[in-house]
């Protein structure tokens, strides 16, 4: 069966910047268009309503919570940058024929849900794969009803790097180069079967937001557009990747320092870079 008709799961009425325009490069270069669209309606409030499971979120992302808190604050301040910044559902042009519906996941625990019958029956009904770009991690009928399944991305190669903060672990392990990995969902965190996989450079002087900018870059990423079109592929199968990465929850401090210092240096590096006359020697 072709894939021309994209589902996309949601957590909310809107999406970052850089997922609408991935969205927008595959209807532009395949014959895939998004026909239906499933935004979370689950509420805030309600998913994090309670202070003891708060406090467990808190404590989980142990010594990286105040790096992660002090770069929401300054975003506050400065505003998101650009491929972060939001876009409603209806400015988004590639939504401009879909059906916009909205469920309220069954929750099986704090971390895994699934879908309810009729959206499932819908999405299995209405398209060939679906995309999740919201409600968390999913189990049940949804990852086997449409004809493709459920795609994801993660931000590392999943063979090397599974779980939290994707890229992070390329960037203060001095790797070359850090994954992209878009994924068939299956009932393991981030070990998919594996139906597109790009890799991005990681120059010397990159900060980890330069990393996490050219992860997310449509104008030069094509994993979803050559995820859909190895779909489209009669003699493409999704391969279940032969290792997978150790799972990773929460830096250490001592990765936290590794991390703050090397994205520091190369902050510094580049203010004396900018600011040094064009006859300085280099």
């Amino acid at each position: 069966m072709s894939c021309t008709d994209i589902g996309v799961l949601l957590d909310g009425e809107y999406l970052p910047a850089y997922q609408t325009a991935a969205l927008e490069k595959v209807s532009a270069e395949t014959a895939a268009d998004v026909s239906l669209v499933v935004v979370n309606q689950e509420s805030r409030s309600l998913r994090h309503r309670s202070l003891r499971r708060q406090a467990r979120r808190a404590w989980s992302w142990g010594a990286w919570l105040p790096v992660w808190t002090g770069t929401e604050l300054l975003r506050s301040v400065r505003g998101r940058p650009a491929y972060d910044e939001p876009r409603h559902v209806s400015t988004v042009d590639v939504f401009a024929g879909a059906d916009v519906v909205g469920c309220t996941p069954e929750r099986t625990d704090d971390l895994w849900a699934t879908l309810p019958d009729p959206i499932v029956d819908r999405l299995a009904a209405e398209t060939d794969v679906v995309i999740r770009f919201g409600f968390g991690l999913l189990t049940g009928r949804i990852l086997n009803a449409p004809e493709h399944g459920v795609l994801s991305f993660h931000y590392s190669d999943i063979r090397d790097y599974r779980g939290r903060i994707g890229g992070l672990w390329e960037f203060i392990g001095d790797d070359s180069n850090a994954g992209v990995t878009l994924q068939q969902l299956t009932d393991r965190i981030d070990g998919g079967r594996i139906v597109a996989l790009e890799h991005v450079p990681i120059e010397e002087t990159d900060t980890y937001q330069d990393l996490k900018h050219r992860q997310r870059d449509p104008t030069t990423g094509t994993v979803l557009v050559d995820g859909v079109r190895n779909l489209n592929d009669p003699e493409f199968e999704p391969a279940a990747p032969d290792t997978l990465g150790t799972y990773r929850t929460a830096p250490t401090p001592l990765e936290v320092a590794r991390y703050l210092r090397k994205n520091n240096a190369n902050k510094l590096r580049r203010l004396l870079s900018e600011g040094r006359p064009a006859s300085s020697p280099p």
